[in-house]
């Protein structure tokens, strides 16, 4: 007996984990730019939106392992 292979027919395979990952990668680094420039003008908004863009990439990886 046979089983579909994860990522098959109608799933995400290994071009659909590739845009993960750089979505995965690009929240990070937007999440990086916006905290240290919150930092470096000592801006409390800039933080928190750093912050929040942090903890969306940490849900996109933890909920989008393949």
């Amino acid at each position: 007996m046979t089983f579909p292979r994860p990522g098959g027919e109608g799933g995400t395979g290994p071009a659909g984990d590739r845009g993960m990952k750089r979505l995965f990668h690009a929240l990070l680094l937007a999440a990086a730019l916006v905290f240290t420039t919150g930092l470096l003008a000592d801006s409390l908004w800039l933080l928190g939106i750093g912050t929040w863009t942090l903890i969306a990439a940490l849900l996109v990886e933890l909920v989008h392992r393949p």
